[in-house]
């Protein structure tokens, strides 16, 4: 075992879900990212190539890790197996403080009212990223779509159709992804405010904001948008 190797799984952080020894192989791949075959991983974290083949066969079935080339090993045929970017996403990842000195950064260089505009401007830009998904939907075929986008943004959202069959269903996001953030500077939430005007074509309320201690965040849509 190389001595980079001992320092990687020297670590006793478990990678967030995992038990110790899928930490150890994941925290491993992170380290060599072209990949590593199965007996090259076998020895490195010390288990069998059995219980290395079962915890591959589980992490490539969530899609944590993929199967490459066959390549040649020692004379027998074997897989590289490297991290996909959902395997890479597992590793924690704290953009609270990067952000709110990113956005206070603005505000000084800008101001509040020029760094709002950017802010929706951003939402805006989003939502057309996304046209593709929109176009030629009505109101509430969008708005099921705007939560399977939510949803791949890292919002845990759903579609609230309780207002009645005579209005436009609601959408209801149980977490935030900038949830700090938005605590310290609520303008931030402009943000989704403009990306969700965009993509329904229809103006949108904050009924309801965690930020500002509620449950969830409560997005209600008009019929249509104003000019």
């Amino acid at each position: 075992m190389s001595r980079k190797t001992e320092r990687a799984l020297e670590t006793t952080q478990p990678v967030a879900g995992f038990g110790a020894t899928q930490s150890a192989l994941l925290r491993l791949l992170l380290h060599n990212k072209p990949g590593l075959t199965v007996d090259r991983i076998a020895g490195e974290i010390g288990v069998t190539r059995t219980a290395v083949n079962q915890h591959l066969a589980a992490l490539e079935r969530d899609g944590h890790i993929a199967s490459n080339d066959v390549v040649a090993t020692g004379g027998r045929p074997g897989r590289v197996y490297a991290l996909t970017e959902s395997g890479f996403h597992r590793f924690p990842k704290n953009y609270d403080a990067f952000s709110l000195h990113a956005l206070e950064a603005l505000i000084n260089a800008l101001g509040a009212e020029q760094t709002n505009k950017v802010l929706e401007q951003i939402g805006r830009s989003l939502a057309q990223d996304y046209a593709a998904l929109l176009d030629g939907k009505n109101l509430d075929a969008r708005i099921h779509a705007i939560v399977a986008i939510l949803q791949q943004l890292g919002f845990d959202a759903e579609v609230d159709a309780s207002p009645g069959p005579q209005t436009p269903p609601e959408i209801r996001a149980h977490n935030c992804i900038y949830h700090t953030l938005a605590k310290a500077h609520p303008d931030v939430c402009l943000l989704d405010l403009a990306f969700l005007r965009e993509a329904a074509g229809a103006d949108v309320e904050h009924a309801s904001c965690m930020a500002t201690g509620a449950n969830a965040c409560r997005f209600r849509f008009a019929s249509a948008k104003k000019d």
